[in-house]
């Protein structure tokens, strides 16, 4: 979807430029009087409120980030991106279901909003919805293949799940990408011991001790599929 009032509202400005090198430069304060003056001297430059609710969001005040972006959100209710970010402004608050309602509006507006389906799902996740949280992750990897991280919150839901022989193709997936990842192999090893194929589990858990020796899930992972009467390492 293209922020078509983003360009109009955005561009050049003197004091939104000003705002954007200030905060380059980690001057937030200066930044967010910047951008005060702008909405002061045009107050049709509604966009604003997010810039402004996004610079308190990085500072940690989410209070203040909260109250601008509410504003963007009023004054821009056909607008995707204020609406996702006001969403992790929820969740950093631990307000969990505010935020599952306006992440699911970002998707209303935008389908293809695809980190929004992600974050979906990892809040869903959070508030004890797996179905949903895999609903949202497998969306993410179906689209796009690579996104790599969807992968490991999909493998981990599945074996939450219960679902073992997906969590397997998951995890797999995941240690294709990113071969060197312990935790990877690690959760591929616990997701083959459920399904009592232990020879499969003891090689990635033992992968994932040659990557990582202080890996306690390995290790009690490798403890539990190994055949006591034999030299487990």
């Amino acid at each position: 979807m293209e922020d078509v009032n983003y360009v109009k509202f955005d561009s050049d400005n003197h004091h939104i430029l000003a705002a954007y090198r200030m905060e380059a430069e980690g001057k937030y304060l200066e930044a967010i009087n910047e951008y005060l003056r702008a909405i002061d001297e045009d107050p049709s430059r509604v966009i604003v409120y997010k810039h402004i609710g996004n610079v308190y969001y990085r500072m940690g005040n989410l209070k203040k980030a909260e109250e601008y972006l509410l504003k963007a959100v009023e004054s821009l209710p056909n607008f995707p991106t204020p609406l996702f970010e006001l969403g992790l402004c929820y969740y950093r608050q631990a307000r969990i279901k505010k935020a599952i309602d306006y992440m699911e509006k970002v998707i209303e507006l935008d389908n293809s909003f695809l980190i929004a389906h992600y974050w979906l799902g990892i809040l869903y996740y959070q508030y004890g919805l797996p179905c949903k949280a895999r609903d949202r992750y497998q969306h993410v990897v179906n689209e796009n293949p690579d996104f790599t991280i969807a992968y490991y919150h999909l493998g981990v839901t599945n074996l939450r799940m219960g679902n073992f022989e997906e969590a397997v193709q998951n995890f797999t997936k995941l240690t294709e990408v990113n071969p060197d990842s312990p935790t990877a192999h690690a959760l591929l090893g616990e997701a083959y011991l459920n399904l009592d194929r232990k020879i499969e589990a003891r090689r990635h858990y033992k992968i994932a001790l040659e990557l990582d020796p202080e890996d306690k899930k390995a290790k009690n992972g490798l403890f539990l599929a190994s055949d006591h009467n034999e030299n487990v390492i």
